[in-house]
């Protein structure tokens, strides 16, 4: 069975596989041919940036931010979210709702703005891969809370974990703040639709079924993972 086969499958069945090694191209292949055939099973619903601080870009051994696929299950503004896997994370984001956003209409394409929770999940066994065990895997897509709607720039956020603070911050991106991210994201693309979370500011966290997360400054919210 071919790489990106194991990761839909793995997918479907809501099972974890033993990380395996690829190259830049084969990172690119299995990526593009997992996302397609998610897509092609379950519909567009957007996309998610990640490696977008020289931190996470050193931490995963990173040469520049990359993108993943969201389908639209992934998608969720319910306040209950089930965790499709076994290793999550939780990260605060800026998440834009888009429409056919290209270099000629930007930022008129962008129709909302909204602070949202990605819990980022991986097919693999482990957090302990590389970026492109990362691009392969889609850049581990997993869930997406849309949250309340927000202006920018972001003044200040906390994030909650069973109600113990774990972070703080706004966003202060490699190529500026998030509306920055959704530009490179069009280079990288053409045209842009849906949603698009433009990047981690507070987190990564390690979070599971049972933990509540609360957020706290320019919009408050709080949502349970089931």
């Amino acid at each position: 069975m071919d790489k990106a086969d194991l990761l839909f499958n793995a997918y479907k069945s809501r099972k974890e596989i033993e990380p395996f090694e690829v190259n830049e191209k084969e990172a690119e292949e299995i990526f593009k041919k997992f996302s397609s055939r998610l897509v092609e099973e379950e519909g567009l619903g957007g996309y998610k940036i990640s490696l977008v601080t020289r931190e996470h870009l050193k931490r995963f051994h990173g040469k520049e931010p990359m993108y993943g696929i969201l389908t639209k299950p992934m998608i969720t503004s319910d306040k209950e979210i089930e965790l499709w896997f076994n290793h999550n994370f939780a990260e605060v984001e800026v998440v834009f709702f888009t429409d056919s956003c290209r270099n000629d209409n930007f930022p008129q394409c962008i129709k909302e703005t909204r602070l949202g929770v990605e819990l980022p999940a991986t097919r693999f066994n482990t957090w302990n891969l590389n970026a492109l065990q990362l691009k392969a895997d889609d850049s581990a897509a997993g869930r997406l809370y849309i949250g309340e709607q927000v202006s920018l720039p972001i003044k200040g956020v906390e994030m909650l974990i069973n109600d113990k603070l774990v972070g703080r911050g706004v966003p202060n991106f490699i190529y500026g703040g998030p509306m920055d991210m959704v530009k490179w994201l069009i280079s990288k693309i053409g045209e842009v639709n849906g949603y698009v979370s433009s990047g981690v500011f507070i987190g990564p966290f390690e979070v599971k079924k049972g933990d509540k997360i609360t957020i706290l400054g320019d919009v408050n919210f709080e949502i349970k993972l089931v």
